[in-house]
């Protein structure tokens, strides 16, 4: 997507001062720049500017965050989303990661370190920071098993782990080398199964 060799970034914070701020921290930061920041997403995507990394906060006005998740992958398909928040609940984290994101940063953790976060993402890996680990391992330590996933077969209770852990159908093919519309089969016979039809009937089932 660069012509410099350097990951570009955008950012997507409706707070002017902390937009700027995040741009000059990119910026200093080798092998990565930011030249544009928006603050909604309805402005990034309207402008057909596009990205290797979106820094994404969720509190936004015109459009949330969590809402422009699949349209900004829609449209830039190859893009990879952190979110960038002060909202840290299982829920909102959950939605986050399922939608596609790869990376979540609590705003209240000022130490981190956004270069880890830029190039662990950038190396095709994901990034949480502690905080935000701690709470989806709590989560699913808290969650009892449901005999009604006992009716899946193997692969297909790998595929529904895979979406559990906030995988997207294409990270989910890449994990078990198998295409997205075998991916698209699986999700179609565990959603039969179970009797749901969406992501969210499936977390708040393995909830219970």
């Amino acid at each position: 997507m660069t012509t410099d060799k350097r990951h570009t970034v955008v950012v997507l914070e409706d707070d002017f001062f902390l937009a700027g701020m995040l741009k000059d921290r990119v910026n200093a930061i080798p092998g990565f720049v930011c030249r544009d920041h928006f603050p909604n997403p309805v402005q990034f995507l309207k402008s057909d500017t596009g990205a290797d990394i979106v820094l994404l906060d969720i509190v936004m006005p015109e459009m949330s965050g969590l809402d422009a998740i699949e349209p900004i992958l829609q449209k830039y398909p190859e893009t990879s989303i952190i979110m960038n928040t002060i909202k840290d609940d299982p829920e909102t984290i959950f939605e986050a990661l399922q939608k596609g994101a790869l990376g979540y940063v609590d705003k209240q953790s000022y130490d981190v370190s956004l270069e880890d976060v830029l190039t662990t993402v950038a190396s095709g890996g994901a990034y949480m920071t502690p905080k935000i680990a701690r709470k989806v391992c709590i989560s699913f330590q808290t969650k009892p098993s449901n005999p009604r996933f006992e009716n899946l077969t193997p692969r297909e209770n790998d595929v529904t782990l895979a979406i559990l852990d906030g995988l997207s159908y294409k990270m989910i093919a890449a994990r078990f080398n198998i295409s997205i519309d075998t991916v698209r089969m699986n999700v179609k016979n565990i959603y039969r199964k179970l009797n749901i039809n969406s992501k969210g009937e499936l977390f708040r089932l393995s909830k219970k």
